[in-house]
């Protein structure tokens, strides 16, 4: 994680000190800090303060951490423990060194081996996570961190549920206007717009997303106004890969169309499935490429 603004002082009574702002957004804001206790760096995650909104705020962030501790493992961003800060919940989570996957599209177009890297890990961890009962509900490349190391770690289970329950009211996370649902629009399944109930497979569509993202630099469903991002979810096809990013395998655009198959019965079912169909593409390039780098 890169800081972008610093401050020297301390939390929790002293435990926290050193703490420099590393991320912000509608839901909460994380630091970087030093834990006095165990002598470790860690990330602290503070709801942000809304009038009246103290409790709901907690309650969110103690859900969140049940889900990140459920969750745990290889692919999952680690929680350490669950402190308190003036009235204030705080989830004292693992630092990591690297960058978001959104950052790292910024800097320039991935090789087709890279893509296949990353969606694999990607895949493995959703099929963790979906493996628990939970659904993530907000996959998407900011999401999405890759360490120095090339390891991938999802973040951010704010809106995390079982799979089965029923949708909550509340609004798009970002610049978008008010929805019926909470989430990032550019990055939402049809099913999850018309308030169907969690559902893995709405992951996966997310996921099919960033992977055109991925493989082309463009959102599929990309709108100026929300109500045209709604819409071109629901209704419109994304330009092929075929033609978006022809140098991309056919089969990887076999894999993206049944990604973003409208119907949730048309799509993977598994994010085991689609892991399958990754890692046997990226067998047959490199045995293609004899080894090299394709």
């Amino acid at each position: 994680m890169v800081a972008t603004t610093g401050r020297s002082q301390s939390v929790a009574d002293g435990r926290f000190q050193s703490l420099t702002l590393i991320g912000s957004g509608e839901m909460g804001i994380v630091y970087a800090a030093t834990d006095t206790l165990t002598r470790r760096p860690v990330a602290l995650k503070l709801a942000r303060r809304r009038p009246g909104s103290l409790k709901r705020s907690n309650d969110l962030l103690q859900r969140e951490a049940l889900a990140l501790a459920l969750a745990g493992g290889r692919h999952v961003c680690s929680l350490y423990d669950l402190a308190e800060h003036a009235g204030q919940t705080c989830l004292v989570m693992e630092r990591l060194i690297g960058e978001s996957l959104e950052a790292r599209l910024l800097r320039g177009r991935l090789t087709t081996l890279e893509l296949l890297d990353l969606a694999i890990q990607i895949a493995s961890a959703l099929k963790s996570i979906h493996a628990l009962g939970l659904v993530h509900q907000d996959i998407k490349p900011s999401n999405t961190f890759v360490t120095r190391g090339g390891v991938v770690k999802i973040l951010d289970f704010g809106i995390a549920t079982w799979a089965g329950a029923r949708s909550e009211g509340g609004t798009f996370v970002g610049r978008a206007a008010r929805s019926p649902i909470m989430g990032s629009p550019h990055y939402v399944s049809p099913e999850r717009l018309m308030r169907a109930p969690a559902d893995p497979r709405s992951d996966l569509f997310s996921f099919g997303i960033v992977l055109y993202e991925m493989a082309t630099g463009t959102q599929p469903f990309a709108a100026t106004a929300p109500v045209d991002m709604i819409f071109n979810v629901l209704e419109a096809r994304p330009v092929p890969l075929g033609t978006a990013a022809p140098e991309r395998p056919a089969a990887l655009e076999r894999i993206l169309h049944k990604l973003l198959a409208r119907r949730t019965l048309d799509r993977y079912q598994t994010a085991g499935a689609v892991l399958g169909d990754l890692r046997r593409l990226r067998a047959r390039l490199v045995a293609g490429a004899g080894g090299r780098r394709p």
